[in-house]
């Protein structure tokens, strides 16, 4: 596998690539832009973005990354996979080892997951991934595709995956979409299924959570579900 690239989570070689990546960084744009509004600047803050990709192919990848520096933010980075050239296409980037470790960042303010939550697995894989996120700053900018719209943005394909879980990945299978197929690589989420996963991470954690969302729009439909967790200790549950 090309470093430069990675895992393919987005069927790169589509003819619909390009049409994707130009509405991917003005949809990602609008969330930047509401992001820093709604938490007052960049410039004296701290970032992860947590479960970078390697990709420096797509200009819509890490795209977070090139505009908090741009913004004169700290920045962090981290995955599982490897991401250590990012530092040369990114000056001033600081890349970590995966899984963090809290200690590693000092004064961390937010970590930024984009476009990952569908790819750690089942709910049960999805909430500890949270409470992971959670763990390691009270503030979170969580970002994952819309299971409601009406196009797959993995796969390009329109509709299938608005059947039943079972049934989509059977479809995909026989359409010979193997990776995708798998929950582990592709476990969409609809606005209730992540209302839900926070809710579960909220309690094992024992939090008062503050959410904010952003809907952004691709062709008239929300495109990405975007909330912005903000974490305190609820004392009620201690």
């Amino acid at each position: 596998m090309d470093r430069n690239c990675g895992i393919d989570y987005f069927n790169r070689n589509h003819p619909l690539t390009n049409l994707q990546i130009k509405n991917s960084l003005r949809v990602r744009r609008s969330i930047y832009e509401w992001f820093v509004s709604g938490i007052g600047g960049v410039g004296d803050k701290v970032f992860l973005e947590h479960g970078a990709t390697p990709d420096v192919t797509r200009a819509d990848s890490n795209c977070f990354i090139n505009w908090l520096l741009q913004d004169g933010a700290t920045v962090y980075a981290t995955s599982p996979e490897d991401i250590l050239h990012l530092k040369e296409v990114f000056p001033g980037l600081r890349t970590i080892s995966w899984p963090v470790v809290k200690s590693s960042i000092k004064n961390l303010d937010y970590v930024i997951s984009s476009a990952v939550m569908e790819h750690v697995g089942s709910c049960e894989h999805q909430v500890e991934y949270l409470i992971s996120l959670l763990d390691l700053s009270p503030g979170i900018l969580l970002t994952t595709p819309n299971r409601n719209h009406w196009l797959e943005f993995h796969t390009k394909l329109p509709f299938l995956h608005w059947l039943p879980r079972r049934y989509h990945r059977f479809g995909l299978s026989k359409l010979k979409m193997e990776f995708w197929s798998k929950e582990e690589n592709l476990n969409l989420l609809s606005r209730r299924d992540l209302d839900n996963i926070i809710e579960l991470s909220r309690l094992k954690m024992r939090l008062e959570l503050q959410k904010e969302w952003f809907e952004p729009r691709f062709m008239g439909i929300v495109s990405n579900l975007v909330v912005l967790l903000r974490a305190q200790v609820c004392p009620r549950l201690l």
